[in-house]
């Protein structure tokens, strides 16, 4: 599977990168959500995407809005407390920070991944 990683934390996305190659999905990293629209403009197809919230000052709820009308299915990473989602994502898929890699793999699973 190949799958959209939007990760600020060079050592975060490192060690998923890493656990999600060495169990077969490609895995392609962005820090921006400016770099996540370009990988998705590249012609490349991505079955899932992985969405830290925060990005430093960016939020990566533009993205999700244009992942949701696209069909392709996402999930929230953060250390943000879920219950300050925006209304409209209170239903998305969410993946509390820090998460160890068993957590990851099962809400990829739930996720239909």
């Amino acid at each position: 599977m190949r799958i959209l990683l939007l990760e600020d934390s060079p050592m975060m996305a490192a060690t998923v990168v890493m656990a999600l190659d060495s169990e077969g999905h490609d895995t392609v990293h962005v820090l921006t959500v400016a770099e996540a629209f370009r990988a998705l403009g590249d012609d490349i197809a991505f079955d899932v995407a992985l969405l830290d919230v925060e990005l430093g000052d960016e939020l990566s709820f533009d993205l999700a809005h244009h992942l949701g009308k696209i069909g392709l299915r996402f999930m929230f990473t953060s250390a943000r407390d879920p219950n300050l989602m925006p209304p409209e994502f209170s239903e998305a898929p969410y993946l509390r920070k820090p998460y160890d890699l068993a957590h990851l793999f099962r809400a990829l699973h739930e996720l239909g991944a």
